[in-house]
């Protein structure tokens, strides 16, 4: 096996969040007589959640906005990624250690995964940014995987993610990094390329990229030990 250890991003590789994302983020500020941020200024994400909002309304209080999040959150379910869930049970089945390393807080971590149809069995651990000692793209978000495994799985170990920072701490990490195109970040830059104004997707600079993780097993098979 070529890749025994298979780390994954939580959000847009796993399960389709931003849609849910944006609309929710818009409610509440329609709620609140907020500006309402576009799709495009919510593709960034900060270091934290808070620190995303912080940029969005500057020098107002988050505290409404939270309010209303806690009231409307459960109206937003985050579907999974076509073919995600039977791929990971088949590459489960196989033998292969799956793992999650997200920026995703642990508050509502194990529901958005229920509401996707991930069963948390299937993964050796998840780790929210709570869990790490830095978080992507600081590569060592993946230090309370080494430290589970040993550090022995490192050099055989991938990780699958959406956005840069997945890609940035993957390589700094030393591991194979997948690209997927489930990602708010592809879809924005082709959107301002179909704007004449182009500007290319971090994925035309990854070695290995697929539409969905829903290809990782097919990928997998394709593999050989070098």
């Amino acid at each position: 096996m070529v890749y025994p250890v298979l780390i994954f991003d939580l959000d847009d590789t796993l399960i389709e969040s931003f849609p849910e994302y944006v609309r929710l983020h818009q409610r509440i500020a329609g709620d609140l007589g907020w500006r309402r941020p576009s799709a495009a200024e919510l593709v960034h994400y900060g270091p934290t959640w808070e620190d995303t909002l912080a940029r969005l309304w500057p020098g107002t209080s988050l505290d409404p906005f939270m309010a209303r999040y806690e009231q409307l959150a459960d109206d937003h379910s985050y579907p999974h990624i076509p073919g995600v869930p039977a791929a990971l049970e088949g590459l489960r089945e196989r033998g292969h250690s799956l793992w999650i390393v997200t920026k995703r807080s642990r508050k509502r971590l194990a529901q958005r995964m229920g509401q996707a149809g991930l069963r948390p069995g299937l993964f050796e651990g998840i780790f929210a940014y709570e869990d790490q000692p830095a978080n992507k793209p600081d590569p060592r978000c993946f230090e309370p995987v080494w430290d589970a495994l040993g550090r022995h799985g490192r050099g055989r170990a991938l990780y699958v993610g959406d956005r840069e920072d997945d890609h940035t701490a993957a390589a700094a990490a030393g591991l194979t990094f997948i690209g997927v195109r489930t990602g708010p970040e592809h879809f924005a830059t082709r959107e301002a390329a179909s704007a004449k104004a182009p500007a290319p997707s971090f994925l035309d600079r990854v070695e290995h990229v697929l539409e969905t993780a829903a290809e990782l097993p097919q990928w997998l098979a394709s593999q050989r030990p070098s």
